[in-house]
């Protein structure tokens, strides 16, 4: 939906993968950002190292550069998700930086992905390091001055932090503003209920017109079922026990989301190749970007093109800013088993899921 949905849906793991996804004493609740940049570098004894170096400090307009490394320093090769690994193209949010203690917005993508292949598995052998230089100012808000700290994080699908560098540090001074993405905003047309396309062919924009309409049936439908205020083993499956601060905010999200496919000027991108659904940029609505997954996807139902919509419509800033915390039903439902309910209700594939609402409950 994530947006380019930060993690695999599905992983199969060998043994030694599964000894790098293994914690000792780890939460499974996201830390806050001031924690996770003071916690401890993250690795098991005898598996993957993550190490990020910056240069000391940046002048001007000129890039921030991280150069990410990944040292394998067991015995055996080791299997890992090609999504939790450090990402040149940053597909999804693997840094927390600070500004002087601060937070910095992250302007990147978000992904729906679509699940787990064989060539989404990268193999690192014994003793092999993997080298990474990412362009940290495409993606975060570098645009001011002032000392900034760096730590790789990724998340599995449960959202469960698998890999963590120890803070570096990078003063920058005489900052020009960030351009994010790469991307040039899109100036959309004025008139609502417009639907634009870029490089799609017309079969294509048949079957987005289908997919934007099975969209606004679903979001219609969601908003009906909060605003009804009967609510039953639908959302309690996805979003947990029923608080009327939480069941409001659910409530509010479709809402939103039903007005922006209703009313506002969608711009559908099929140019994307890879072997996601879907992204989004979340400051630039009401821009989708489709991709490989989203053709092969069922209309209706779960992981559904209308589905994927409703996701992604979801994580614009200005309809719901949902994040993506877990991938698939599964793991989508182990957020509320796990009792993370403001992960749930904060989470794109929920929304999604909630939706579809296959299997179907009342």
């Amino acid at each position: 939906m994530e947006c380019p949905v930060a993690a695999t849906r599905r992983s199969a793991l060998s043994a030694a993968a599964a000894i790098l996804l293994f914690s000792l004493g780890c939460s499974t609740d996201k830390p806050s950002f001031t924690e996770a940049a003071d916690a401890n570098p993250l690795s098991t004894q005898n598996a993957l190292d993550v190490s990020v170096s910056l240069a000391p400090e940046v002048r001007g307009a000129e890039s921030v550069i991280a150069h990410v490394t990944v040292l394998n320093r067991s015995g055996s090769t080791v299997d890992v998700p090609e999504s939790q690994l450090p990402s040149e193209d940053l597909e999804t949010q693997q840094f927390v930086v600070l500004r002087d203690g601060e937070r910095v917005s992250y302007e990147g993508p978000h992904i729906k992905r679509g699940p787990s292949t064989g060539d989404a598995i990268i193999s690192i052998a014994p003793g092999a390091t993997y080298s990474y230089d990412i362009e940290l100012s495409r993606a975060y808000d570098l645009s001011r001055d002032g000392r900034y700290s760096v730590v790789f994080e990724s998340r599995d699908s449960r959202a469960q932090t698998v890999m963590r560098s120890a803070r570096q540090e990078v003063r920058l001074y005489g900052r020009a503003a960030l351009a994010t993405s790469g991307i040039a905003n899109r100036t959309l047309s004025a008139l609502t209920s417009q639907i634009s396309y870029s490089r799609c062919t017309t079969t294509q924009q048949t079957d987005i017109r289908a997919a934007l309409a099975q969209a606004e049936t679903y979001a219609i439908n969601s908003r009906s079922y909060m605003a009804a205020n009967n609510l039953g083993a639908r959302y309690t499956w996805w979003f947990g026990a029923v608080t009327t601060a939480n069941a409001s905010r659910v409530l509010a999200n479709f809402t939103a989301i039903a007005d922006a496919f209703a009313t506002k000027p969608i711009t559908v991108d099929c140019g994307c190749k890879k072997r996601y659904f879907a992204y989004v940029y979340p400051a630039q609505p009401y821009t989708i970007y489709v991709c490989s997954s989203f053709w092969s996807a069922p209309l209706a139902g779960t992981d559904s093109r209308g589905g994927t919509l409703i996701h992604e419509m979801s994580h614009f800033n200005v309809v719901a800013s949902t994040d993506d915390w877990a991938y698939g039903q599964t793991a989508a439902r182990q957020l509320v088993v796990d009792g993370k309910i403001s992960q749930a209700i904060d989470n794109a594939d929920s929304h999604e899921y909630f939706a579809e609402n296959t299997p179907a409950r009342q």
